[in-house]
């Protein structure tokens, strides 16, 4: 079992402060220990985990169509009828 202090926030890529923003809004459980907060290893990697797959499945969801992409104008294979 692996604990992390304040450098939860090296493995998140955030600052300390957003970390302990986090830690006080309950979305990261952590413990006070003295005058540092201790986090598990596995809770910050379950969070980020967490964010990931929240983030990708809205991906790909409500995308325009490939004609709707090209100015809103779909081709058919009708012939024009003028030619």
């Amino acid at each position: 079992m692996t604990t992390l202090d304040l450098q939860g926030a090296a493995l998140m890529k955030i600052h300390p402060v957003t970390l302990g923003r986090m830690i006080n809004d309950g979305k990261i459980p952590a413990a006070r220990i003295g005058r540092a907060y201790v986090l598990m290893e596995r809770d910050v990697l379950g969070y980020i985990e967490r964010q990931i797959t929240a983030q990708t499945a809205g991906r790909g969801e409500d995308k325009p169509t490939e004609g709707a992409r090209r100015g809103g104008a779909v081709h058919r294979a009708e012939a024009h009828p003028l030619r």
